[in-house]
Order: structure tokens, then sequence, then C-alpha cells
């Protein structure tokens, strides 16, 4: 049994340990026009309107104006994916909406903006729950705590230590064993392989959370749980940690987040950047390419499209 530890604190320090990761540079190349109405793209030429081309689609049978718009929007998918990028890269929502106005001359309203972020963000956040990434075998969970209009919420995540794969997270208004359970499930039911070994912090709950949702009495398929012995160990948790203060360095700028639904959504999209938009040092590419989840996706405008095209669309973003 000794042994076995000391091949296992061998094999997490050599996976801990890195950067945070570098900002990717994003362009928008995606100018297909779709149906506003349904998003389908089966679209025929149906005459011009004051110089401006119309379509019919085959689809809904509607006409529309040909614009490079998401379904059912009014302003160019380049400006909301833009939006999105400016914004999980840093930028206000006021420090965007001055942008677009000052360089493409538009009067638009901050609101516009906020909706946006928080339709897609919602949209592409469902539609990225239902890969399955290939994870490796250390996965390490944590909490910290958030502060949203005053009021204090934690955050749980748990990310996956080769890969640097944030594979789940939730917002509660509680720290208890439900907390620690539902995130541990949602960490589960995702991945593709039950890690060997769990690291978490030592809060007395983790451990019969833990149990509720991994234990198993057969040998094969067993996953171990280790509690972190502090900073300089090597069994510890100072990658996910460096994760919340790089979470916490980006809310502050999020003055938008008046509520619980608002953070959780765009808490989540941050996570989402951070997997297929974010390059890791350590990895040289994003930890969603990594996982072989990534290829092909460079924008959010990839994100959005791939939702659309699975069903994720309006009607899976009401409140």
């Amino acid at each position: 049994m000794r042994n076995a530890h000391v091949c296992i604190n061998i094999l997490i320090a050599d996976r801990l340990g890195e950067t945070m990761p570098k900002h990717k540079e994003i362009t928008v190349t995606e100018r297909t026009i779709a149906c506003r109405f349904c998003g389908s793209t089966d679209l025929i030429k149906y005459g011009k309107y004051k110089n401006k081309q119309y379509y019919f689609c085959k689809n809904c049978k509607r006409k529309s104006m040909g614009t490079d718009a998401y379904p059912k929007m009014q302003y160019p998918k380049e400006l909301v994916v833009s939006a999105l990028t400016y914004y999980y890269n840093g930028m206000s929502c006021n420090k965007i909406v001055h942008t677009f106005n000052d360089i493409k001359g538009l009067n638009m309203p901050k609101s516009t903006v906020w909706r946006w972020i928080i339709k897609y963000s919602k949209m592409v956040n469902e539609y990225v729950l239902s890969l399955k990434p290939h994870l490796s075998e250390i996965w390490i969970a944590d909490e910290t705590v958030v502060n949203i209009w005053g009021e204090q919420y934690w955050y749980w995540d748990i990310i996956d230590t080769d890969t640097r794969f944030l594979i789940a997270s939730h917002l509660s208004k509680t720290r208890t064993m439900d907390d620690a359970i539902e995130l541990f499930s949602m960490a589960k039911q995702r991945s593709k392989t039950r890690p060997e070994i769990i690291i978490t912090d030592r809060l007395n709950l983790y451990h019969p959370a833990f149990n509720r949702v991994f234990y198993t009495r057969y040998k094969e398929g067993r996953v171990e749980h280790l509690t972190s012995m502090g900073f300089r160990s090597a069994i510890n948790t100072n990658l996910i940690e460096r994760f919340h203060g790089t979470i916490k360095q980006r809310y502050k700028t999020m003055r938008d987040l008046k509520d619980r639904f608002s953070a959780s959504v765009v808490l989540d999209g941050f996570v989402t950047h951070y997997n297929f938009f974010l390059e890791h040092s350590y990895l040289d590419m994003t930890p969603a390419y990594f996982v072989n989840i990534g290829e092909n996706i460079n924008n959010w405008g990839d994100l959005i499209t791939l939702a659309y095209s699975k069903g994720y669309n309006d009607v899976n973003n009401l409140r």
C-alpha cells in the first residue's frame, strides 16, 4: 500500500503546476445565410425590395431578408460572436457597447449585448454538456466563495489534472453535502471513464459525498479519495485554486450579475470559454481539443452553429 501511495505522489507531482492559459486570437469567418425564424440554410432567393435581397425558407415556408444573422436576430453574427469573445476575455458590457457604437456607427443599448451573452452562453453551455470528453485518471474538486451583489454564494468545480479540462461546475447558496454530491454526480455523468483518484481539500463533507457517488465494493473501477496535504505537498488542490484566482479576477468586471440565474449562466460560460478558447502553455492547445471535443471549433460562432444544429435554440433558453 505504501508503494502505491509513493507512485500516486509521483504521478500527481508530475501533472500539477503550470502557468495560467494564454488568450487565443479569435476571428469570425462563418458567413452562411440562414433563416432567421428556424435557422435552416435551405433557402432560395425571393426577389428584392428597396435593393435588399429576400429569401424563402423551404423548411418553415417563411420569407426573410438575407442578413447574416442568427435566427430571430437583427444584428450580424459577427457582432454576437465578438461580444461573447470580448466579454469572456475581460471586457465589460459597457466597453463592448462603446466599441461597437464607435467603430460600427451604431446606437446599440447595453441591454442588447447583455441579452446576447445570457442567451447564447446558456444555449452553448447546454450543448457542450452533451459532449463526452476523454479524461485522465486524476481529478481535483474544490469550492470557493463568490459575491453577487453583496450576497455570498459557493462556486463548486472539478478539473482533470492531465488535460486541464474543467469537467463540471455549479453555483449554490449553501455549502452542504448535497452540493458536493451534485458536483461529483455531474462529473461522473459527463465523463466517458471513471477516474482513479479524486483530490479534495479537508472539508469534511467531501468524503461522505464521494462515497455516495463513487463507492463500489468491487476492486475493478474503484476510485480513491485523497485529501490535500497542503500547498507544498504532492497531494494538493493548487491547480484548481489557481483557476479560482482567474475567475475571481474576471467577475470583478461582471457588474451585471444581479441574481443567481445570470451569475450561473455567465460562470458556466466562462468555463466553456476556458475549455474551448484558451490555450494552455502546458498543453500547447485548448483543453477541449486535448480531450477530443474541440476539433474545428475556433470561436463562439462555431459553438453556436453546432448548438443550433443539435436543436438547442430559443426554447431551451427560456428562464
